[in-house]
């Protein structure tokens, strides 16, 4: 039985999407794995869920670099229209960033619970708690 049901990963990668999607399913840790190449696919997402009334993720894995909308600029968009969440997904950032300032960005936006550094594995999952 997995953790979480719905997973969202937003990563321009392809290879790291296939580690992530293969990881998560692998150990159980969400059933559903969403994939989206870049902040804005992601922020659509999100806003097609709240219109269509569909379930949000549970969790979204959050690279930081990426084209199109950085994952600095999704979380800006997050937060505008995270008051309109009946349950606000888990927001943790995926990133190989080493830069500290990074980490303190991070820590301005509320919905962010973590920052993981890549890659993704058994260990970071395990340590994720259900709420």
């Amino acid at each position: 039985m997995a953790k979480f049901e719905n997973i969202l990963l937003i990563e321009d990668d392809p290879i790291t999407v296939m580690v992530c999607d293969r990881i998560i399913k692998m150990i159980g840790f969400g059933n559903h794995v969403q994939t989206k190449e870049n902040g804005q696919e992601g922020i659509d997402y999100i806003n097609n869920a709240i219109k269509e009334n569909k379930e949000l993720p549970d969790i979204i894995f959050l690279d930081i670099n990426m084209p199109i909308m950085n994952g600095w600029d999704f979380l800006e968009a997050f937060e505008a229209i995270k008051q309109q969440l009946i349950k606000v997904p888990r927001i943790l950032i995926l990133s190989s960033t080493v830069d500290p300032e990074d980490y303190k960005k991070a820590e301005k936006f509320s919905a962010v619970e973590g920052f993981i550094s890549k890659p993704l594995t058994q260990e970071h999952l395990n340590d994720i708690t259900i709420n």
